[in-house]
């Protein structure tokens, strides 16, 4: 059953770091600097956060598989 759950969480953790590196930060800050840039008077605070969502997107994406994984490599080392 342990490795069952290690498996589990392991590929959870892939999912959970595809959805939060690639759409929540690479493609989120994107488009919040694209719309940020659309607007009359420029909000630099949004164009900022925009450009730190993108550059931090591949931190965000290991950061989370790299939880998941080692959560999960602690279930298969228990079986």
């Amino acid at each position: 059953m342990n490795k069952i759950i290690g498996v589990l969480i392991i590929v959870c953790g892939i999912a959970l770091s595809l959805y939060l590196g690639v759409y929540v930060c690479l493609i989120g800050g994107i488009v919040q600097i694209i719309e940020a840039v659309k607007q009359t008077p420029v909000p630099t605070l949004d164009v900022a956060w925009g450009i730190v969502r993108v550059l931090l997107s591949s931190l965000v994406g290991w950061g989370s598989f790299a939880l998941c994984f080692v959560t999960g490599g602690a279930f298969l080392a228990d079986s």
